[in-house]
Formats: structure tokens, sequence, C-alpha cells
């Protein structure tokens, strides 16, 4: 060890994400005392100590040095073993790894110890599973003299903490028989004759006092209620937690608390067996899964979010398997169910969403049926009714969209009408009217979508007036008004337009300010940068336009560089970000940066088979347009006439109905601007400008 260097008996290695788990493990370790009977055995790792400290934590053991490299590297050649907190953040990070690294090229392989709190080991040859790996590189391979990391496979010793594990107690013990050298069955023993011997005493003090066993009964009787009470208490502040303080934080948009609130409740259940949980405590450990999923899902990590709905959808399939009648396990099962098919709509992984939402709607339905004056069953089959709306129009299905759309306006009328009109009815109501306007948009009908969504608006604006700090309003606001932005853009407004894209992108960066971490906020920012971008294209603002977009693709790279498997993240953010700066650039008369930019566009969207979003779908006959001009710009009439039929067979391939975008794009390729749309709707409705984004390309026919 350096000279003038304290010794360690070991260093533990872990990612941020899990510094409470270190901080767990540091206390354990420096506090555990090894049994007496044990103390100077001797074994292959010299004599039993009687405690292993002192454990180095780093920062807290760092002080004020000026070379934290430095210090980490004389820690490490002076521990005697290293402790990896193995989890996917571990094994993703890159100092966790350099640690590793330095101290098997200094100690060897032998003394590194792990211990797995999440994900699993060897995930990485898995295909589908690598974002669930938790060991790091220089934990799976060994490592040479010269610091290299070899190919060749490592098996350290590993405790497992995960619930379905060892459980805390047998994962410490492993640990500290790996520190010593002692047998793990020895220190088991150990501890059972420790316990033993205190009831060996107790049963001796009860003997001896028989004549106080009166009393010890009494206090004994009296232990029992206590932690009976405080069990109660305990378990009442955690569904206050999942239920009430949950409802009072969503408003608030604050993330961070709300994963704590997940985290204390896991916390609690951990440390109990499952199987020996009641049915209402099942319930609560799936709510706090459930919530942990959530907020995970909203910080962009769906691969962490997916299996945490996993693990819930497992217990509750288990407590409805029990007792199939019972509403609240009918519940629990339904929360669970939706969540892992969200996953696959976010992913456009259309059959998959369809089997979890449709198995949705009908534990919802099974509710309403046990219980049919009950508002909270009514509620889920309502939001069942407008999932499954949400789904069908993704996959270019109007008319079914409607369908249900129509369902779930029914049972919103009829719940609103029940409550009295009660605010979070309101709410969804103007959610689900938000959705069928898209529909009617995606069928022609721009006039019945913009007065859907004038109607929309208006009941977000009026529950703002009650509480005007409510996030899941502004969030909900500000999707509307770039919508009606798009719409106005349809209708050939594009002062209008550009208005309300600008208060749409004012009010959701107000929301990001407060928490930039939300990948939800994130893509609504972005999305409505894109129109915002395109409604200042239309006006011949190609300065502002030109910035706007910048923060468009900025934020859309860091949604698809986060999670590239979210079809939307992909499609109907960077795709359209991506046309609109070859727009920009060819106005700018920079033509060659354009086409390069165009051959991008072109080829992600052929390899992107979810590319099928009306953005993505109308951003593809803007880069055969654009592609067009460019090539009237060189002159070369061969590349422009190809890229116009590839326009126009694209534009009759389509079966689907769109936007008036795509029927201006029709008129503008058959040369008849004056056409009056076969779609329903007056003729003005069709007044989206191509001329405005492409200069006039002669000979069009």
């Amino acid at each position: 060890m350096p000279a003038g260097r304290p010794g360690y008996h070991a260093f533990i290695s872990y990612s941020h994400a899990d510094r409470g788990c270190a901080r767990w493990l540091h206390r354990a370790l420096e506090g555990y005392r090894l049994p007496s009977r044990l103390v100077g055995r001797e074994t292959g790792l010299g004599p039993v100590p009687a405690t292993l400290s002192p454990i180095f934590k780093d920062r807290e053991d760092l002080g004020a040095a000026a070379d934290l490299s430095a210090e980490l590297q004389s820690a490490l050649a002076a521990s005697r073993f290293l402790v990896v907190i193995a989890s996917p953040s571990s094994a993703r990070s890159r100092w966790v790894n350099e640690e590793i690294r330095s101290f098997k090229q200094t100690h060897g392989d032998d003394r590194v110890l792990v211990l797995v709190t999440e994900g699993e080991p060897g995930a990485s040859r898995l295909p589908g599973r690598e974002r669930q790996e938790c060991f790091a590189d220089a934990l799976r391979f060994h490592v040479d003299a010269s610091g290299e990391i070899t190919d060749v496979p490592a098996e350290p010793i590993a405790a497992d903490l995960r619930p379905e594990g060892d459980g805390k107690r047998l994962a410490l013990l492993k640990l500290v028989a790996g520190m010593t050298g002692l047998r793990l069955d020895d220190l088991v023993q150990r501890e059972s004759q420790r316990r033993q011997r205190r009831l060996a005493w107790v049963a001796t003090a009860a003997t001896i006092g028989m004549l106080a066993m009166g009393g010890l009964a009494l206090m004994a009787m009296q232990a029992r209620d206590e932690a009976q009470r405080q069990r109660a208490q305990a378990e009442g502040m955690i569904e206050f937690m999942l239920t009430e303080l949950r409802g009072k934080l969503e408003p608030v948009g604050r993330l961070d608390v709300m994963d704590s609130v997940g985290q204390r409740a896991m916390a609690y259940y951990g440390e109990q067996q499952p199987e020996r949980l009641d049915a209402d405590a099942l319930g609560r450990r799936s709510r706090a899964l459930l919530l942990v999923g959530e907020v995970r899902n909203l910080r962009g990590d769906l691969d962490g979010a997916l299996a945490t709905y996993q693990r819930a959808a497992e217990t509750t399939a288990e407590q409805l398997r029990r007792d199939p009648v019972n509403p609240n396990r009918l519940f629990d099962h339904a929360q669970s169910v939706f969540w892992v098919g969200y996953i696959a709509w976010q992913r456009g992984d259309a059959p998959r969403a369809r089997r979890h939402f449709t198995a949705y709607r009908q534990l919802a339905t099974r509710l309403t049926r046990l219980e049919p004056n009950n508002d909270d069953w009514l509620t889920e089959r309502t939001y069942a009714d407008t999932n499954l709306g949400a789904l069908e129009l993704s996959q270019d299905l109007p008319t079914e969209a409607i369908a249900h759309f129509d369902r779930a306006l029914q049972g919103w009328t009829e719940l609103r009408d029940r409550s009295g009109g009660g605010a979070e009815q309101s709410y969804q109501m103007a959610q689900t009217l938000a959705w069928k306007a898209d529909a009617k948009r995606r069928l022609g009908d721009t006039a019945g979508a913009y007065a859907l969504r004038r109607e929309e608006a208006a009941g977000y604006r009026a529950l703002l007036v009650d509480d005007p700090r409510n996030t899941k309003l502004r969030e909900a606001l500000s999707v509307s008004l770039v919508r009606a932005a798009q719409l106005e853009l349809d209708r050939g407004n594009d002062d209008l337009a550009a208005g309300l894209a600008a208060e749409g992108m004012e009010t959701i960066e107000a929301l990001r300010s407060q928490d930039p971490g939300n990948h939800l906020w994130l893509e609504m920012a972005v999305k409505s940068a894109n129109v915002r971008a395109e409604s200042l294209m239309l006006a011949g603002d190609w300065e502002r336009a030109r910035e706007v977009n910048a923060r468009a693709l900025a934020g859309a790279a860091e949604l698809v560089e986060g999670d590239a498997s979210v079809a939307a993240w992909r499609t109907d953010c960077l795709l359209p970000a991506r046309w609109m700066q070859a727009a920009i650039l060819m106005a700018r008369g920079e033509h060659d940066a354009a086409a390069s930019r165009l051959a991008r566009f072109v080829a992600d969207f052929q390899a992107d088979a979810d590319a099928k979003s009306p953005d993505a779908r109308f951003g593809w006959l803007m880069a055969q347009l654009l592609s067009a001009r460019n090539a009237t710009q060189r002159g070369d009439a061969d590349t422009r006439e190809r890229a116009l039929a590839t326009a126009r067979a694209y534009l009759g391939s389509l079966e689907a109905a769109h936007d008036s975008r795509f029927r201006a794009a029709g008129q503008w390729l058959s040369g008849d601007t004056a056409t009056t749309p076969s779609t329903p709707g007056p003729a003005e409705e069709d007044a989206y400008r191509l001329s405005a984004l492409i200069t006039e390309v002669p000979n069009r026919r």
C-alpha cells in the first residue's frame, strides 16, 4: 500500500443512480462485527478480523483533494477488495468500468466482489435485452497486467439484492464471506447460533423468573400490538403516498418527487417476502411498481419502464388468479396490462399494443358489469375506448378511431353528469375531443377538426382559471394550440398559425424549465417547434424559421439518441425537422447542403418501417418536390422529372385519407390549383400554399 495512506478493507464502486444502495452497503459492512469465535481464524486471506472497517466509498473519503483521479487510484491501490454495485446504470458508467479495470490491473480478478441490485448479468448477449446488462465490460472479462480488457470471461463472486434474489441479510453475509475467506455456511451457522443463544437466554430467564411471567406476557402483548399499530400506520402512509399524495404531485409535474414516492414504497415492500404479503399489500406493491415505471417512461428509459411494468403485471395476474371476481384485483391487473401495451404502442408494435389495449378494455368492462354504478370502473372503460381509438388512428384508420372516440365521449358525458361537472371529467372529455379532431383532420374535414380544437382549448382555459399552475392542463393546452396552428396552416391562415404555434411553444418550454428531464415535454416542444418553423416558412420568414428549426433538430436528436426504438420520436419529430431544414437551406441558396440533407431524409424514411404518420409521409412528398426544385436550379431535367414522377406515384399509392396538405400537393403536381377538392369541405380548406416553400417548376405535368 502507498506510504502514508491508510489501508481499506474494500473499495465500493457504484454509479450515481445507485448511491442509496451504496450508502446502505457502506454502513452495513463497516458496522458488521464478526462472531468472536471466528475472529483470528486462519483462512486463505489471512486471520479473520473483528471488523471490516474502514470501507472506502469515493467522494465522502476524498476530502478536498486537488487531483480526484490520483486520489481514486491511491484508494484503489490501498484497498484489499473491490465491491461493485452492479446495475444497468453502473454497467454503462465509464468511471465504474475504469475503477474495475484499474483495480484488476493492480490486484487481479480474484478480489472483485459483486452486489447485483438490478438488471441481468449477461443480458448483453441476449438479442433485444442488451440494455438490461448490469455487468460492466471490465467486470465480465479478465484484465491483463498491462490494464487491457481481454476477451477471457471472468466469473466474479456475486450476491443478489434483487427482489427475487438473496435478500439484504444473506447478500451481506455472502460479501463478508468473500472478504474474509470464511465459508458462507460458517457465517450463517454462527448467525443462527447467535439467535439460538439469545433464545436460550430468554428461556433461562423465563424459567428463573416464573413469577414475572404474567408481566412479561403482558409486555409481549403490548409489543405485538404496538408492532401491528406501527405496521398499520406504515401501510396507511404507503397507501396515502400512492393515492392522495401522487394525485397532488402529478399536477405539479415533479418527476423527482414522484420517483421518490415510488422508491420509498418499493423499499418498504422490498424488505418483505412477497409470498407473505396479503392481497391488499401486493396491490400497493404493484401500484408502487407502476409509479416507478411511469417515471422511468417519462424520463425516456423505456427498457426500465417495461421491466417494471412486467413485474407489476406478474404480481397482479397472480392476484387475479387467486380472486377472479374481486373488483380491486381486476382494477390492479387492468393497470398493469395497459402500461405494458403502452410501451408497445410507443415503439410502433401495433399488434402487441392492440392485444393489451383490448385486454384492458375487457377487464374494465368486467368491472362495470360487476358494479354498474361505480364511477371509477366506468372511467376505466372510457379510458380503454380512447386508447383503442388512438391506436386505430396511428394505423391510418380514422373512421374506426372516431367510433371509439364517440363511445369515449359518451362515457365522459355520463361521468360528468353524475359528478355535477367534475374537473377531471371535463379534462378527459377535452382530451378525447382532441383525438377526434386529429381523426377528422385525417379524413379531410378541416372545419370539423378546427371546431373540435376550439371546444377542446376552451375546456382547458376554463379549468385553468381555478387551477392556473396545473401542469397537466398547461401541457394539454400547449398541444391544443399547436394542433390548432396546423389547422390554420391547412386553411391558409399563416399569421394565425404562427401566433398559435408560438404560444404553444412558450407554454411547453415554460414547463420544461421546471423539469428538463421530462421526455414527454421534450417531445411536445419538438413538435411545436416543427409547426412553428413550418408556419414561418409559409410566411416567408426564413431567418426565424431557421432558428426554430435548429431547436427542433437538437431536441429530436436528443430524443432519438436516448432511445431510437420510439417510433414517434423518429417519424413525427426528427423526419419533419429534417425536410424543413433542407427547404430552409434551399431558400438561403445553399443547394449542395440542401441536397445532402434531402438524401439523408430519403434514406432514413425508406429504412424506417414505422414512417407511416402523416407528418412523415408529407415530408417524403416535400423531399421529392424539393429535389425537383434543386434539379431545376441545376438544369437537370431528368432528375427533376424522376422526382416529380416519384411524388405522383407515392401520392397515388396512399390508401388512407390525409389532410389538406396532401390534396394541395396533388393539385400542385397536376398543375390544376383551381380544382375544387373531392373531399368534404369548402375549397378554401385546401389553402396550404406549396408555392411558399417551392418555387414554380416549369412543365409540372
